[in-house]
């Protein structure tokens, strides 16, 4: 098999091969948010592969406490804070 031009002056410098260039598939941890995320938020996210909007719409507070093991009072913060991110971002 006849080497290519670049072949021949890759292997004359010693360069074997490349890899293929990928890109590095985001996790809903680095995933843009339309909140500033707190480490618990991102722990969650790492912890259950989803995104935190996604965790809190999926039941009550109260369910959530003991799924997430997180307090309630934090959790209806948490939403609140999403809910007024949400609407100042449609308002723009």
């Amino acid at each position: 098999m006849a080497l290519t031009i670049r072949q021949r002056i890759l292997k004359q410098r010693g360069i074997v091969g490349f890899q293929p260039q990928t890109r590095k598939p985001l996790t809903a941890s680095e995933s843009p948010s339309v909140i500033d995320k707190t480490p618990l938020m991102k722990y969650l996210e790492i912890k259950y592969n989803d995104t935190i909007e996604n965790l809190l719409s999926t039941c009550s507070n109260y369910e959530l406490e003991k799924k997430l093991g997180v307090d309630y009072s934090t959790i209806s913060k948490w939403r609140k804070l999403i809910r007024k991110a949400i609407y100042d971002k449609e308002r723009l």
